[in-house]
């Protein structure tokens, strides 16, 4: 073992120690990487809560005059009720300085987008309060459309703001959230994971701000009309029948007649929100419109809502993995009913290797690809899950291809739906 390291009990752990090494799978962590400085109480006991029970830590990137202040024992009458206490106050000033804070605000556009000026795991955090909070904001406005009452639209704007901002900051964090596997077709886990698709796409064309923010509204609500419509259609894995066509074909109309209430939806918005089932060739729906009536930020919502559709199984059948949907979108490109050039753009974005893909390297090992390497698409970051062997690895390791000093490189995409591939089911990835 590197000298530099030491074995610890989560009962020693301490804030301010770096993190290498734990002993649970990575799915079970509450972390997005087991490499992490220990930054609260907090922290210690998400690990413990999770199994946690030995760890490894970095001795030469832990600051122990962080951990020195802290060693001081708690006295007996710190009770139960001071603990709660403590971890309300810091778990609130978390998401304070996570959400509110905006010491870190990249300047708007693609160059901030390509490269981060804020670690993964970090903006995870601050991904995952962010959606938290949309989600809660998005359900009252859903419960206002149901009850056919003007939408709080003021409620939602700060969030698309805060979006866009972490989207600077660390794009792939977000991008990671939409590509978890959902257990329940949630209209909200859509809508966000749309919302959070378009503005990349749109931060990477060089979207004005304005329209970027016009852009985002209309990806959060382009749905908007399920709320007055039976959910167990919405996406429902079979073909629809006629009857049932009928019902879910008006959902762009109902939504187009809710946010008409609302003097801060502008046209645009509206226009947007009517047309993200057309095609460019005329084949969508609901008026058939061809090319010349879809303008960029049309087509940017067409794509990148079809786009979540097909990877969570939303149309009339199982999704696909990231890798097949995309090659499935080229092939409808060159037949004109999608922008080639957005297509192209988005295959960029994702990678060869998107997010979540499970891979198999030349060494035999499998992983989960956790971050995308946009100016070297072949080298991305990877999680290992299961050795050369087959066998599970008690401890997944995070391999960067591009500096990896045995030279792996990936051999295939494979499925991890398939036992054969992933009999422990460590491949699919449904949370962080």
């Amino acid at each position: 073992m590197d000298s530099e390291q030491k074995h610890l009990t989560i009962d020693e752990l301490q804030i301010g120690m770096f993190v290498v090494e734990i002993d649970i799978s990575w799915l079970k962590s509450p972390f997005m990487f087991h490499r992490r400085a220990i930054k609260s109480k907090k922290d210690i006991m998400l690990l413990k809560r999770s199994g946690v029970k030995k760890l490894t830590i970095d001795l030469k990137k832990s600051l122990f005059d962080s951990i020195a202040e802290r060693e001081q024992p708690p006295s007996e009458e710190y009770s139960e009720t001071a603990n709660a206490e403590s971890d309300a106050i810091e778990t609130a000033a978390e998401v304070n300085s996570v959400v509110d804070t905006q010491s870190i605000k990249p300047e708007l556009n693609e160059n901030s987008l390509n490269n981060p000026c804020v670690a993964l795991d970090e903006e995870m955090s601050r991904a995952t309060i962010l959606k938290q909070q949309t989600e809660q904001a998005f359900n009252e406005i859903n419960e206002c459309a149901r009850q056919n009452k003007v939408i709080p639209i003021k409620k939602v704007q700060p969030l698309i703001d805060e979006t866009i901002t972490s989207l600077l900051r660390n794009s792939q964090a977000l991008l990671t959230l939409m590509h978890l596997k959902r257990y329940e077709k949630k209209l909200f886990a859509h809508s966000f994971s749309v919302m959070t698709l378009a503005l990349t796409m749109g931060i990477k064309q060089g979207i004005g701000e304005e329209d970027l923010k016009d852009l985002g509204l209309a990806a959060l609500l382009h749905d908007l009309g399920w709320a007055q419509l039976p959910l167990n259609l919405f996406g429902k894995p079979k073909k629809y029948t006629d009857n049932e066509k009928k019902v879910v074909y008006q959902h762009q109309k109902i939504a187009n007649i809710l946010v008409g209430k609302s003097h801060l939806i502008s046209d645009s918005i509206r226009s947007m929100m009517m047309k993200h089932h057309e095609r460019l060739d005329g084949s969508g729906y609901p008026e058939g419109l061809q090319e010349n009536l879809l303008d960029t930020l049309d087509r940017i919502l067409i794509l990148t809502d079809y786009y979540d559709e097909t990877i969570h199984g939303l149309l009339d059948g199982p999704g696909l993995i990231p890798s097949e949907a995309l090659r499935v979108f080229y092939k409808e490109a060159v037949q004109n009913k999608l922008d080639k050039l957005l297509v192209e753009s988005l295959i960029k974005l994702l990678g060869i290797y998107p997010l979540t893909s499970a891979v198999e390297l030349t060494t035999g090992e499998k992983g989960i690809v956790v971050e995308v390497n946009r100016d070297k698409p072949l080298v991305p970051v990877v999680r290992l899950m299961y050795a050369a062997d087959g066998h599970p690895l008690v401890s997944p390791q995070l391999i960067d291809l591009e500096k990896d000093e045995q030279k792996r490189h990936i051999k295939t995409i494979v499925d991890s739906v398939d036992e054969k591939n992933d009999p422990q089911h460590l491949l699919m990835v449904d949370e962080i």
